[in-house]
């Protein structure tokens, strides 16, 4: 069976980001496309999500569906992450705070996604 999903973004090395699509089971399991992903995507992953996060948080009707989905995507993607490479990555790019990795993935979420 084909998983459905939603595309949200895309990485610095033009992967797609996707945000899976469920019905009414909620499944923890990253796409099968991240299986090509480097610990480089998967961080411009988690700063997407971490970034549709903090946009459902600030518009007054939230749906909680898309903030579970995008809670779990960013997580799962966090995981691959090994702590210490991730600072290094944060440094390398400048993002010293969470308001920068907010904006690096503002600025990989598709258009749609950044009003």
């Amino acid at each position: 069976m084909t998983e459905a999903t939603q595309h949200v973004g895309v990485t610095r090395s033009g992967k797609a980001v996707q945000a899976p699509v469920f019905s009414d089971e909620q499944q923890s399991e990253l796409p099968a496309a991240c299986s090509f992903y480097t610990p480089a995507d998967h961080f411009d992953a988690h700063a997407v999500f971490e970034y549709l996060i903090s946009r459902e948080l600030s518009r007054g009707a939230m749906d909680t569906r898309a903030l579970v989905t995008y809670d779990r995507m960013s997580s799962a993607h966090k995981v691959k992450l090994d702590a210490g490479w991730q600072q290094a990555q944060r440094l390398a790019l400048g993002l010293a705070t969470i308001f920068d990795v907010l904006d690096h993935g503002k600025g990989l979420a598709d258009r749609i996604f950044q009003d």
